[in-house]
């Protein structure tokens, strides 16, 4: 009952992103003074601490405040990210609890190491261990609204380099994965469950803008930003894009 109720209220918040981009595009376009943008990027998003991440994708709109400070909204989903399983460690008969390598992204809850054997030659072996158990999270989908303040520097005519700082406020659902390893190197994987995560993290990048002519814009980007919270490890990922705005 309690999961339902979480996966409804993420819903929602989801469904509000729209309705409430739309609202703070209209209040900031009250603002501006050099009119505004709305565009369309697509890109690659990487991660330093998860191992497969996938295509990325941002609706985003503006308002230009002066000529080099601009407000942005946006809806960005940095795709599917995901874990590699560990590996299991100490499954021979050393004096160490069975545990994993690359667990991370989850906890691990060690077995028993068991009563010593001498072996022929009268060294302890440890041949009892009791399995030890890794439960963490596979894959996870992050998406959300950005709201951003972008610094323009000129370079030339119609080329510029820009920087931006943020926040990104973020859903994710997610799956995670049990995998038990025992003494005799056996691994047994079971999907466990799904959930929902959001927060609100920090977000800045920087880039390029080239204008051709004054109603169109092309952007290439990078983005950076760490996502934590308390039912996932905090994961930091990048994302590089590349995009058209409609300038008005």
């Amino acid at each position: 009952m309690l999961a339902r109720d979480q996966k409804s209220i993420t819903r929602h918040r989801l469904l509000s992103i729209p309705a409430a981009l739309f609202a703070l595009t209209l209040s900031s376009h009250a603002l501006a003074s050099e009119g505004g943008f709305i565009g369309l990027h697509t890109g690659i998003s990487s991660s330093l601490d998860a191992d497969k991440t996938s295509s990325s994708f941002k609706i985003l709109t503006g308002a230009h405040i002066t000529s080099r400070i601009t407000l942005e909204f946006a809806y960005v989903n940095f795709g599917a990210t995901s874990y590699n399983d560990p590996e299991a460690i100490n499954v021979d008969y050393n004096k160490s609890n069975i545990s994993f390598r690359g667990a991370d992204h989850g906890t691990v809850s060690p077995g028993q190491i068991g009563d010593a054997t001498p072996d022929a030659n009268g060294k302890n072996e440890y041949r009892d261990k009791s399995p030890s158990n890794f439960t963490g999270i596979s894959e996870f989908t992050p998406e959300g609204a950005l709201i951003n303040l972008r610094y323009r520097f000129p370079i030339m005519d119609n080329f510029d380099f820009f920087v931006k700082t943020g926040f990104f406020a973020w859903a994710a659902h997610y799956k995670t994965v049990k995998i038990t390893a025992d003494k005799d190197g056996g691994i047994t994987k079971i999907d466990e469950d799904e959930g929902q995560a959001s927060a609100v993290n920090a977000i800045s990048g920087g880039g390029f803008i080239y204008t051709p002519i004054p109603q169109l814009s092309l952007r290439a980007e990078l983005e950076s930003t760490a996502i934590s919270s308390g039912d996932m490890p905090r994961t930091r990922i990048q994302n590089i894009t590349f995009g058209a705005n409609w300038e008005f």
